[in-house]
């Protein structure tokens, strides 16, 4: 392999999503331990996951699936005209985030009862509406910081739109511990919309740095029109994990109390190396092969989309066997203390199991995604989430109720709806991957990954506290795997090595 410029920016993108992923975890740590996992959480998170959603929706990828390739042609031929197109999209695109808010300001209620109808028994669908009519103007501030960062992206400039979040997290932890007193679980409500402000004034000075903040102007630019008919099929090709993740917890409101709890940090665990490296390929792909395709480059595009899928594989076989045997280590040394109890620990972790069998279908599928969505095909996509949400919606209903699974299945459920996703972009997508290469990665790696598990496990029959399996275990296991694939001659590796020597 070739020095490729999208892995510079998938590491920048991936140390700055770690510093953000750190606090999330100490987040959830500071919300279990002063609120527990019961049902007054459950109204929270319900009402954060509506937002959440559509955050994740927007922020991980639909949005610069839709823009950043139509920008990039733009800016190749009349760098002027692209920002009058910038603007004009910026201003269109708040409008309609503001006139969604008002609609789900107004009709709260009504989308609770959409998404967890089963909190009408538990006597908290009021509380969860409020707390919905509180957080929901977050989803004008984090569309404007999705916004920044696609421009931005463009410029290469990865690192602190990927930081932002934790300005976030650092919102929602002083938040909890100087209000939670006072007004209970609206403090972290008040975190949300705090935290959004603080994210989109970190973006500003760069985005003045770089020139490219956007103006207020309503000119209909005839670029708008093929952007949003871009955007709605993009944003539901980016949706299946997410509306999975709805399904379990309309299914979930109801199961026993906290089950939404349970799923909902067993999906922060699971969504770490997603977070961490497949939503950063995938942006740092989208970037690199937008330009391959505006320049007409057929061989460099498809050199960085093999790639992309063999660091996929190599990142998340071992990540997987990671959160199978020390995820509920992690999960205790992350959250049990306070109202967070022993038994909430294994719920979670149950929940855990069921999602880290998707990790490589939902990985995998980031570079294809980026692939199709650089030549300006976001049907292929869609129809691949289709396929994997009724898959999802499927197994959830037979797993949870049929099966008696509880939140092992609804999570599970989701896992098989990622696999039926990707296997649908495999057969439908006509790129020319090369299948010899990457069978050579999963093999070399699937052999590290098993020397990485091996190594936990046997430091875990020898370990009794739970915090020295983890801050052990963690770089043990990584140094047994990386130096397994040293050995084995994993191009992947090698070629990371040398990328991180040259700086």
């Amino acid at each position: 392999m070739k020095k490729s410029h999208f892995l510079k920016n998938t590491l920048l993108f991936s140390l700055a999503t770690l510093i953000s992923r750190v606090l999330g975890y100490v987040r959830d740590a500071v919300i279990a331990y002063i609120f527990g996992a019961n049902a007054l959480t459950d109204a929270f998170f319900v009402a954060w996951r509506i937002p959440n959603t559509l955050r994740q929706l927007v922020a991980e990828g639909s949005f610069n699936a839709a823009f950043i390739p139509i920008y990039t042609s733009l800016s190749r031929k009349n760098p002027l005209y692209a920002k009058e197109y910038a603007s004009a999209l910026f201003s269109y695109y708040t409008l309609v985030l503001s006139v969604l808010t008002a609609f789900v300001v107004v009709f709260s209620d009504f989308f609770v009862m959409i998404v967890a109808p089963g909190l009408v028994e538990k006597g908290t669908l009021d509380e969860a509406s409020r707390l919905l009519k509180i957080v929901f103007p977050y989803i004008i501030l984090v569309g404007w910081v999705s916004f920044f960062m696609a421009l931005l992206n463009t410029r290469d400039r990865f690192f602190i739109p990927a930081v932002s979040p934790a300005l976030l997290n650092l919102s929602f932890i002083f938040s909890a511990f100087l209000l939670s007193e006072k007004i209970g679980i609206y403090a972290l409500a008040v975190g949300s919309l705090v935290g959004g402000f603080l994210q989109v004034l970190l973006q500003l000075p760069l985005l003045v740095k770089e020139k490219l903040l956007p103006s207020i102007s309503f000119r209909f630019v005839p670029e708008i029109k093929e952007t949003m008919k871009r955007l709605l099929p993009a944003f539901a090709s980016f949706g299946v994990s997410q509306f999975a993740f709805v399904v379990d917890t309309v299914i979930a409101s109801f199961l026993v109390g906290g089950a939404i709890s349970y799923l909902y940090y067993a999906n922060r665990i699971f969504q770490l190396p997603i977070g961490l490296f497949a939503v950063g390929l995938g942006n740092a792909l989208l970037v690199s092969l937008s330009r391959h395709y505006a320049d007409k480059n057929r061989q460099e595009f498809l050199k960085d989309l093999n790639n992309g899928i063999r660091f996929a594989i190599f990142v998340s076989l071992p990540a997987t066997a990671g959160m199978v045997v020390l995820g509920k280590e992690i999960l205790s040394v992350l959250l049990e203390r306070g109202a967070f109890t022993e038994k909430d620990t294994v719920m979670t972790y149950t929940a855990l199991l069921g999602y880290s069998i998707g990790l490589v279908a939902y990985a995998v599928s980031r570079p294809f995604k980026s692939g199709f969505f650089a030549k300006g095909d976001t049907k292929t996509p869609l129809y691949s989430t289709v396929a994997g949400l009724v898959v999802s919606i499927a197994a959830a209903v037979v797993m949870g109720f049929l099966l008696g699974l509880g939140i092992f299945g609804l999570a599970l459920a989701s896992s098989l709806g990622g696999f039926a996703g990707l296997l649908y972009l495999i057969f439908k997508g006509g790129f020319a991957v090369d299948g010899r290469q990457v069978l050579i990665t999963f093999l070399k790696t699937a052999v590290a990954t098993g020397v990485m598990a091996g190594v936990i496990l046997a430091l875990k029959s020898i370990t009794v506290k739970d915090w020295v399996a983890v801050a052990s275990g963690i770089p043990l296991g990584m140094f047994s795997f990386f130096l397994t694939a040293y050995l084995l001659k994993e191009e992947a590796l090698l070629y990371l090595i040398k990328s991180l020597k040259k700086g």
